[in-house]
Parts: structure tokens; sequence; C-alpha cells
């Protein structure tokens, strides 16, 4: 097994189940349906996994020899970063391989994200601080081929869509384009870092999806009825969401972000259950839309 794919077993065994003994662990790691070779984890092994650990992830492993085990001491970083969350179910993915298989009639997902097979091309010019050189096919001009050059600064997973967020060489435009429209795509020559201010973070700050527009940010308010409510306190449709009244049969949700094309698709998603009460500006934008939509039945 490779060292990567066993490290993040080892993360996700002390994430799911707290502490163990080198013991206990190899317990748990022979009957590991990856582990092929039925191969226990020597300390020596063990004792580099986890420094590879904390050096590449940021996560501790430690002993404690109060209870004489090993326990992760921060289990907060994998809760609040999505991509230790991301690639630690994959660990739970591939252990269901071969038991997925033959039940396979049994299993109903959705289509994998689409053009996952140029992230490694991707990811390998960021980490080289190269160009990133394509033709693009638009959703919007089909009958034309565009081609591009640009400073690869992050990619994002946004409805089953992987994304590329880069910048034009002379800066002067940040341009967010679909991995699955992409062809030809290899790393170019030059050596070009992006801009410092073109992080995730702050390139998406206040939106919401995968659309940046110049819209500035403002509070939102909308009021969710019956079981709706439970649903939108459960999965919040923004991490700036606040319920800010609670009625008998309904709620009040205050957000701070881009009232974006994404964002009204959302509100739209949930139908009849979501009003729209604050800004004035969105709640006539929403209606309008219904009203074309109630004209199309007409």
């Amino acid at each position: 097994m490779q060292k990567w794919e066993r490290c993040l077993w080892i993360i996700d065994i002390f994430s799911e189940y707290g502490a163990f003994s080198l013991k206990e662990l190899n317990e748990r790691f022979m009957n590991y349906s990856q582990n092929y070779e039925q191969e226990e984890i020597s300390e020596r092994t063990f004792n580099r996994d986890r420094e590879f650990i904390a050096s590449s992830f940021q996560i501790d492993i430690e002993y404690d020899p109060h209870i004489r085990k090993y326990v992760l001491k921060n289990k907060e970083v994998i809760e609040e970063n999505p991509i230790y969350r991301y690639l630690l179910s994959s660990i739970h993915i591939n252990n269901l391989s071969s038991i997925a298989i033959k039940h396979k009639d049994k299993i109903m997902l959705q289509d994998p994200p689409t053009g996952v097979e140029w992230l490694h091309t991707i990811l390998n010019a960021m980490d080289q601080s190269r160009t990133l050189c394509f033709d693009y096919i638009s959703y919007y001009a089909k009958d034309k081929t565009y081609h591009f050059e640009l400073i690869p600064a992050f990619v994002r997973l946004f409805e089953q869509r992987w994304y590329l967020i880069g910048e034009y060489l002379d800066r002067s435009q940040v341009r967010v384009l679909a991995l699955e429209r992409m062809h030809n795509l290899v790393i170019g020559e030059q050596s070009l870092v992006p801009s410092p201010c073109l992080t995730p973070q702050q390139f998406y700050a206040d939106c919401y999806g995968i659309i940046h527009d110049d819209k500035q940010p403002q509070p939102i308010r909308i009021k969710v009825y019956h079981n709706q409510v439970a649903y939108i306190r459960s999965l919040p449709l923004h991490e700036s969401q606040q319920e800010v009244e609670t009625g008998k049969d309904y709620a009040v949700f205050q957000y701070i972000l881009r009232p974006s094309y994404d964002f009204v698709q959302q509100l739209l998603w949930h139908r009849e259950h979501i009003e729209v009460l604050e800004p004035l500006s969105l709640r006539k934008e929403i209606v309008a839309l219904l009203q074309q939509m109630l004209n199309h039945y007409r």
C-alpha cells in the first residue's frame, strides 16, 4: 500500500474512533479491505507516518503516556477544512469497492464530477508555478473554439462540475472556466504565479456558487415555511446564515452575500417554501422571474 493512502487511512481511523495503541491500530489495519498484502504497520513506519501527517496535513497524532495510546490532538483541523473531509470520504468509498460492485444493482449514484481528468495537470502547473494552455468551447458559443493561456490560481467543485479560476498573463482579468469544456490542456512554458489577492477566500468572499460578479454584498432576508425550516437549519444556504425570527410555521433567515445568479437559482429550487423579504430589488427580481415562468404556461 502506498504511504499516502495509508496515512489517509490512519487519519480517518483516529478521527472516527479516538485513541489507539499501535497493536489496536494494526488489528483494524489487518481488516482494512485495501490492505491486500495483510501487512502490519511497524513502530518505525508508524512514527514516519506521523511525521508525514504532521508536515503534510498539519494534523498531530501524539502518544499519551497516561492512557498508553496515541491520540489525535487537533481534530478541528479536519472539521474546518473541506479538502480533508473530501479526501477522507474517498477512503470510505475505496473500502466499499468490492461489496459495492457486488451490489451495483442496489446502489444509485449521481454522475461523478465532470472534468476531473484535467485536475492532475492543473495542480501540477500550480505546483510548478507555470501557466496552463488549452482550447475552450463555451456553453454559449459552441461553434467557436477559444485558446487560453492562464495563470492558474485555484480550482473549485460546484454542483458536480470542476472549475479553474485563473488570470490572464497581463493580470487584466480573472476567468472562471469549466474543466469539462477544456481540450488539449498542457502546462505552459512561462513561469508565473497568480496575484497574491487571488485566493479562494478573497475571490469568493460573500459569494454563493461559482459566479463572481460586481454586485455588492448586502443583507438578504428570506422567510421559510413549514417543514422546509428544518431542512434549511440543518443545511444552511450560506456560511453567513442566521435565524433572526422564529414563528409557529415559519422562520426568517438572514444572509450577507451578493445576490448572484447562482443564489437566485438556489432560492427558486425551494419552490413555494421560500419567500424573499429583503432587499426589495431581489424580491422584485424573483417576482419577475416567476411571472416569466407563468407566461410560459399561458
